[in-house]
């Protein structure tokens, strides 16, 4: 999605990059998980994730709106 926004690939790469070997732990209550691996979504609290987002599901707003599908307001 972001290549088909022709994003220059300087940009592209370091997002890849960024996302490539990404891991987490939870922590609750006091104790934290063992590390794993993130293999899809958008950081949570990141500052380019509300825009990751954006940019993937955008698509499927359009897909939505013109689909003549959803709820509409009748006057």
């Amino acid at each position: 999605m972001l290549m088909k926004r022709r994003l220059p690939s300087v940009v592209l790469r370091l997002l890849y990059t960024m996302y490539l070997n990404h891991s987490t732990q939870v922590e609750w209550n006091g104790f934290r998980s063992v590390a794993f691996k993130v293999l899809n979504g958008v950081k949570q609290g990141g500052i380019l994730s509300p825009i990751m987002f954006r940019v993937h599901i955008d698509d499927l707003l359009l897909l939505l709106q013109n689909s003549d599908v959803g709820c509409y307001n009748y006057r």
